[in-house]
């Protein structure tokens, strides 16, 4: 399918904020309370080839669609805009399917942990969800690395069974890049919060390793997220699951989201990979990292730009 020149009729994004705008659109995205859950799901562990297990989440609505949503780094399936793109599914009528990654959750057992690379847990999740919906479409969302995951299953390079259709929000493209974004300025901020993070998790698993009080992510990659993954060192794991390189593989229907600002990730990677015509690329002049939160209130999403792009995305997807 051709979606390189499809037209989404979207509204223009307004900044809720004209000044700083990918740092106060990231914060302002994160801070703004996002609504519960609409409907009690149900949970599944899933064992992965390896042995490790996944949490999952979901609901059965008995659909002819089924939209499968992945966190981000140092997030889970209860993060906020995890919990919002699963109520749009929800008031669609679909079935959805909730992941946390592994270690994401500490009732799932995993000694290995999650990283850009993981494409064939992605598969793994997706080939459940093709038994469990049987004969259902598969939309695939994934959310800043989950983004990263999801291209590079999409590319065939981690994995090779792809959904039906794929939305990627915000993913890094060039996993050295984002590391370093996160050391510059104002950035260093959301780099703490994730090192603190990430230690956390590790830590509960991982009690005899020894990490700095504070540090950096790229410091979890280097002696961490490389080490337990069979990479050779955190360059070696950056070169190896950057999907930047490689997205003109995807022949699966996508669409993919960014910001100029955003932080983190590196708009120049957008503006440069050689994106098929199965893509569709917005990228947005102001909206941070998943932040999105524009001046018009819409009656029902409130200021959430990113809902009403995941919204205006899933019903073409729908009228397909």
């Amino acid at each position: 399918m051709t979606l390189k020149n499809l037209d989404l009729n979207l509204r223009p994004f307004k900044p809720l904020l004209s000044i700083w705008t990918g740092h106060s659109q990231t914060l302002l995205g994160h801070f703004i309370p996002s609504p519960a859950l609409a409907k009690k799901f149900e949970n599944y562990f899933l064992t992965l080839p390896d042995g490790d297990q996944l949490l999952l989440h979901y609901f059965d609505n008995k659909s002819d669609f089924t939209v499968s949503v992945y966190h981000g780094l140092g997030g889970s399936a209860e993060a906020d805009y995890v919990r919002r793109t699963a109520n749009l599914g929800l008031q669609r009528g679909w079935n959805v399917v909730l992941v946390n990654h592994r270690m994401a959750s500490h009732l799932a057992k995993a000694k290995k942990s999650y990283h850009s690379g993981r494409g064939e847990d992605a598969e793994a999740i997706l080939d459940w969800c093709r038994v469990k919906f049987a004969g259902s479409k598969q939309i695939a969302v994934g959310f800043s690395m989950s983004g990263s995951i999801l291209l590079n299953l999409l590319e065939k390079r981690y994995g090779q069974r792809s959904p039906d259709y794929a939305v990627i929000v915000n993913a890094p493209l060039k996993l050295d890049s984002a590391a370093e974004l996160l050391t510059k300025r104002f950035s260093k901020v959301y780099d703490i919060r994730f090192y603190l993070t990430l230690k956390k998790i590790i830590q509960r698993e991982e009690i005899d390793l020894k990490l700095p009080f504070i540090g950096q992510t790229k410091d979890i990659d280097e002696v961490y997220t490389s080490k337990k993954n069979g990479f050779i060192d955190g360059q070696d794991y950056y070169t190896q699951c950057s999907a930047w390189a490689y997205v003109d593989r995807i022949e699966t229907p996508t669409f993919v989201l960014t910001a100029e600002d955003d932080p983190f990730v590196n708009v120049s990677d957008y503006q440069t990979a050689k994106w098929p015509a199965s893509t569709h690329v917005t990228i947005n002049k102001h909206g941070g990292h998943m932040g999105y939160i524009d001046q018009r209130i819409d009656p029902k999403i409130g200021r959430r730009w990113l809902d009403y792009y995941l919204e205006t995305v899933f019903d073409k997807i729908k009228s397909f």
